[in-house]
C-alpha cells in the first residue's frame, strides 16, 4: 500500500513547482479536471486534477477523480496511489472503497478487492456494483453460491441492466447449484439482451436436460449449435440428451462424433462413444475411442474402467485386468472392482475373484451379491 502512497508523492511534488504558477486555484483546477472528465479526455483531467491537488494535498475530491480517470486510462497502479490517499481523507464515501476495490481486483489481487466491496456495502446497503462486482469474484473462483447472493442483489438493487452477463453468471451459478428451473428463467432474460449468444441457449439446454425434458433440451442445444457450429458444450450435450433421455445410443455417437471433427483431443466425446459402442455391444468399434481418452487422460477412471469392461466383453480377461487394475490405481470404484471379480471368474479364479467380493461387501455394493453369485458357480 505504501509504495502506492509514495510514488504518487513523488509525482506530485514533480509536478508541484511546474504548475504551482497556473494561476488557477485548485477549485478551478478541479472543474477543468471534471470538464475534461465528462468529455472523457481521461489523460487531460488527470493532468488538471494532479495540479489541483499539488495546490491542495488533501483535496479528496480531487483524489477520488484522478483516481477514477486512472482507472479508465487502466494505469491501476497509478489510480491506487490517488483512490488510497482518497480513501484516509474520506473514510465514510462508499464510492472511494468501490473503486479502490476495482484497481485492486485489476492489479490481481482480488481478495484485497473483496474486503474493498464489502466495505462499500456496509456503508451504502443498496450500491448494486458493489454486489456486481463480488459477484464476478466468486464467481471467476467457482464459488456459485456467493456468485448467485451478490449477483440477485445486484440485480435488486439496479433497475436497468443492459449486460447479458449479469443473467448469464447468474444462470450459470443456478445451473451449478441445481437451481433448473431459476437457470431457465435467468438465460432467457440474458437472451433479451442479446439473442444470439450461443452459451444462453447451451446452457438452457443443459437445464431442460437435467430436468428430464429432452425435447427442450434438444432444441436449445441445437440453437446453440446453429449459432455456435463450433460448440462443443452444443454437440456434447446433444450427444448426452440422446443417450440418457432418448436412450439412442447412435444417434448420440453421431453428435459425439461432431465433437471429434471439432477437437479430436476432446476426452469426454471420446468416452462416451465408446460407451455407447459397448451400449450397442459393437465393442470393437468402442476400443479405439476409449483408447484415445485414455491417452488424453491417464487417470480416467470411468473411460479406464469402461475399457476394461469392453475387454471382458471380448473374453479378453488379461487386457481387461490390466486396464481395471490401472482404473483401480487412481481410485476403486464398485464397478472396477465388480469387473475385476467377474474377469477372474472367467478364468476359474475363485480365490481371486472373492477378494474383489469382500471389497465390495465393505463398500455396501449391490453389486457383490451380484459377483457372489457368479462366483458360486464356479
Amino acid at each position: 500500500m505504501y509504495r502506492y502512497i509514495l510514488a504518487f508523492i513523488i509525482a506530485l511534488l514533480a509536478i508541484n513547482i511546474s504548475f504551482a504558477q497556473s494561476g488557477k486555484t485548485a477549485t478551478q483546477l478541479y472543474d477543468e479536471g471534471l470538464t475534461f472528465k465528462e468529455k472523457k479526455k481521461y489523460s487531460e483531467a488527470v493532468g488538471s486534477l494532479q495540479k489541483a491537488i499539488a495546490l491542495k494535498p488533501d483535496y479528496k475530491e480531487a483524489l477520488f477523480e484522478a483516481g477514477w480517470c486512472s482507472i479508465e486510462l487502466k494505469n491501476y497502479t497509478e489510480a491506487l496511489g490517488f483512490l488510497q490517499k482518497a480513501r484516509s481523507l474520506w473514510p465514510t464515501e462508499a464510492k472511494v472503497y468501490l473503486e479502490t476495490g476495482y484497481a485492486l481486483e485489476k492489479t490481481g489481487k482480488p481478495e484485497e478487492a473483496k474486503q474493498q466491496y464489502i466495505k462499500c456495502i456496509s456503508l451504502k446497503t443498496d450500491y448494486a456494483l458493489a454486489y456486481k462486482y463480488l459477484g464476478y469474484l466468486y464467481y471467476e473462483e467457482e464459488n456459485y453460491k456467493k456468485a448467485l447472493e451478490n449477483l440477485k442483489l445486484y440485480i435488486t438493487y439496479e433497475p436497468k441492466i443492459t449486460s447479458d452477463e449479469v443473467y448469464y453468471r447468474k444462470g450459470y451459478s443456478e445451473n451449478e447449484l441445481g437451481l433448473y428451473n431459476d437457470a431457465i428463467e435467468s438465460m432467457n432474460k440474458a437472451n433479451t439482451i442479446y439473442p444470439d449468444d450461443a452459451s444462453t441457449y447451451i446452457e438452457i439446454g443443459y437445464a431442460f436436460k437435467e430436468l428430464g425434458k429432452a425435447d427442450e433440451a434438444l432444441a436449445n442445444y441445437k440453437k446453440g449449435m446453429q449459432l455456435d457450429p463450433k460448440s462443443v458444450a452444443a454437440t456434447n450435450g446433444i450427444g448426452d440428451v440422446y443417450r440418457d433421455l432418448k436412450n439412442e445410443p447412435s444417434e448420440a455417437i453421431s453428435y459425439y462424433k461432431k465433437t471429434l471433427e471439432i477437437d479430436g483431443q476432446n476426452k469426454k466425446a471420446n468416452y462416451w462413444t465408446g460407451w455407447c459402442y459397448n451400449e450397442m455391444e459393437k465393442f470393437s468399434e468402442a476400443i479405439p475411442y476409449l483408447k484415445n481418452a485414455v491417452t488424453i487422460d491417464s487417470k480416467y477412471v470411468s473411460a479406464l474402467t469402461e475399457l476394461g469392461y469392453t475387454y471382458y466383453s471380448l473374453s479378453r480377461y488379461d487386457e481387461a485386468l490390466a486396464q481395471l487394475k490401472n482404473s483401480m490405481a487412481v481410485e476403486k470404484t464398485e464397478l472396477n472392482l465388480y469387473y475385476s471379480g467377474l474377469c477372474h471368474v472367467a478364468k476359474k479364479q475363485k480365490t481371486e475373484a472373492l477378494k474383489y467380493y469382500d471389497e465390495l461387501v465393505k463398500k455396501k455394493s449391490d453389486y457383490a451379491a451380484k459377483l457372489k453369485k457368479e462366483t458360486d458357480k464356479l
